[in-house]
């Protein structure tokens, strides 16, 4: 508003900006009616040194505040994506208690069930396995032939119950 005031040419030309805080105030001069600002002495106020009429506005006194630095760097806070899926993650679960609080994330570890560790292999036990899990090395290279055709008499009785027993029986002696 100073600026558009001296351009209109009514008023006196305004004197160079202060440099310091304490010619600034010495610049702005009280009002001349002390009687308008008298309710505001001992208000409580803590935002605000003092009160000052300029203008007929009246404007509060800020407290002083420490110079800033001007090469102050500004530091890079922020990570990048491929930063931020490698970094390393405490272990969290869902009812762990004082869990560190991070972003929403579906996936995040921190609304996850507990997971049991690993079981730790005895001191000196080999977990190496050189044939198939799955092969029965006794009877490798049986074939259907010798397990199926054993040259007994064929089965005469006609009792369901009797019947799947002894073949439960023969299959279990086959492929032990």
């Amino acid at each position: 508003w100073l600026k558009a005031f001296q351009s209109a040419g009514t008023g006196p030309p305004s004197p160079p900006p202060p440099t310091s805080y304490n010619s600034a105030m010495a610049s702005m001069s009280n009002s001349k009616s002390e009687s308008s600002l008298a309710f505001l002495q001992n208000s409580k106020v803590g935002s605000s040194t003092g009160f000052l009429q300029v203008g007929g506005i009246i404007m509060a006194l800020p407290h002083k505040t420490s110079a800033k630095k001007l090469n102050e760097s500004l530091s890079f806070t922020s990570t990048s994506e491929a930063q931020n899926q490698y970094r390393e993650v405490p272990h969290c679960y869902a009812s762990m208690d004082r869990k560190p609080l991070q972003p929403y994330h579906p996936n995040a570890t921190r609304s996850r069930l507990a997971v049991e560790d690993a079981p730790v292999p005895l001191k000196n036990a080999s977990n190496i396995h050189f044939n198939d899990r799955f092969c029965v090395h006794k009877r490798r290279f049986v074939t259907t032939h010798q397990n199926e055709y054993t040259g007994g008499q064929k089965d005469l009785r006609s009792n369901a119950r009797i019947i799947a027993n002894d073949t439960k029986i023969k299959r279990f002696h086959r492929e032990s």
